[in-house]
């Protein structure tokens, strides 16, 4: 396959863009250092068979701008701020949630919204990585990935992965097809 993973060389973008070629995928790396605008993506995302991304700015312009513009399988790399607690309260509006993360969870939950609201073809789907435990590192495997509003835990009642097992997740949705039109999570 053909994929552009945009935001290649970010925290969770360059463990994607490693396994794409890891899995023997043709990466294309878009980067804002690079001259790429994920609000204003012109015609550089033609001829890929996926586009994944993991942006920093402006989500909402941007989930805008690659729905217009992604070929038929994109994959949103969004935060965890938006999941929910079990009685439907977004972690983002807890008095809890880190005031330095709030402004980037709120713009990540609005995109999440345009995807929601979205009549496409596309076949999208939006990660939710674990809203406090995503940590740097391989692949270490035994993840769980779930079509999910609240974060996925484990027995030890934590919400955690790391990025490699994270990017891990996101391209077996790319290659399997999954969680269509759908919010999905991946943790332990």
């Amino acid at each position: 396959m053909r994929i552009a993973v945009i935001g290649a060389t970010g925290f969770v973008g360059s463990a994607i863009a490693h396994e794409v070629t890891a899995r023997g995928h043709q990466l294309t790396a878009l980067t804002r250092s690079g001259g790429f605008d994920a609000t204003d993506p012109g015609d550089r995302l033609d001829g890929h068979d996926a586009v994944i991304a993991a942006v920093k700015g402006d989500a909402t312009a941007a989930a805008h701008a690659l729905l217009a513009a992604a070929p038929a399988r994109l994959v949103f790399v969004g935060g965890g701020g938006s999941l929910t607690t079990p009685d439907g309260t977004r972690l983002v509006d807890l008095p809890t949630f880190p005031e330095q993360y709030r402004k980037e969870a709120l713009d990540a939950a609005a995109a999440l919204d345009v995807f929601r609201a979205a009549d496409t073809e596309v076949n999208w789907s939006f990660v939710s990585p674990p809203p406090a435990h995503l940590v740097p590192g391989d692949k270490a495997g035994g993840y769980r990935a779930e079509a999910t509003d609240t974060p996925l835990v484990g027995a030890d009642g934590d919400s955690r992965i790391t990025t490699g097992d994270l990017a891990s997740a996101i391209l077996d949705a790319v290659e399997n097809g999954t969680f269509r039109h759908q919010r999905f999570s991946a943790a332990y």
